[in-house]
């Protein structure tokens, strides 16, 4: 069974819902690039995204 991910329009978390499950925003299938934080409090990447930690995309269409 292929799952497919998906990103949210507003957050960019990306995740297998329909709708977001941490903003509640809209989710698509036409995002690009993933980054995976695990300690937002040495990642210089989450301080400049403004992310917890959590697995994101870096471009949501």
């Amino acid at each position: 069974m292929k799952v497919e991910l998906k990103a949210c329009r507003n957050c960019r978390t990306i995740t297998t819902e329909d709708v977001c499950p941490k903003c509640g925003g809209e989710t698509t299938t036409e995002w690009h690039g993933y980054v995976f934080i695990l300690d937002k409090n040495k990642s210089q990447i989450a301080r400049a995204m403004g992310a917890d930690n959590g697995e994101y995309a870096l471009r949501v269409r």
